[in-house]
């Protein structure tokens, strides 16, 4: 569940601004040749101030977002109508998405499900199956259990996933892959791990 912690974070942080290497590969590799982009529906889960859906908008694909922050949905928001791009930023709970089902092609996870409990992560990943149209994608960038650092404590629930959980957290999802992330911060003095797992709803 949301934590109202980080509409404190989003007010008070300049928060990144571009997404991650993975998220771009991915959508390279698997929507860039779509005929008419503007056709393609993408969901982002937790989008924060909106840097992978501004991304998308730019790249000409159709954008939805939803975080528990009324205040990174506005700032979403306001970037997008800076540079004249258009989305839809929707403030709301993701463990129960207010959208109908099978209406979009992909929906992203960039390191929000893993701040819920299991339980509720299973929840949400079947919300997520639920509003995917057949042959939908699922891309999901979490940490990984090993992670010794470089997370944001005192923000509410944290909570680190082994590639053995694959499986039963995406159940019906057919696994495309699963890759991983490490990199090191610090000058070394801890490791981020992070899982990459692509699932795909079945025709």
């Amino acid at each position: 569940m949301w934590d109202q912690v980080w509409d404190e974070i989003f007010t008070a942080n300049e928060w990144g601004k571009y997404p991650p290497e993975e998220l771009i590969r991915f959508v390279a590799r698997n929507y860039y040749q779509a005929q008419d982009r503007s056709q393609v529906k993408f969901l982002e889960v937790g989008s924060g101030t909106g840097a992978n859906l501004w991304y998308l908008a730019r790249e000409g694909f159709s954008v939805t977002g939803i975080d528990g922050s009324s205040v990174a949905c506005q700032r979403a928001q306001e970037r997008l109508s800076m540079e004249h791009l258009t989305g839809e930023f929707v403030t709301g709970d993701i463990v129960k998405l207010p959208f109908q089902d099978r209406i979009f092609d992909c929906v992203i996870d960039q390191e929000c499900i893993y701040a819920n409990t299991y339980a509720d992560s299973k929840k949400i990943i079947k919300e997520i199956f639920r509003v995917l149209k057949p042959g939908g994608r699922f891309f999901m960038k979490t940490f990984m259990v090993g992670t010794t650092g470089g997370l944001r404590l005192n923000c509410g629930l944290i909570r680190l996933t082994s590639e053995q959980e694959i499986p039963d957290l995406c159940d019906g999802f057919i696994i495309e892959s699963i890759d991983y992330s490490l990199r090191s911060e610090k000058n070394r003095a801890y490791e981020i791990k992070e899982l990459i797992v692509i699932g795909r709803k079945p025709e």
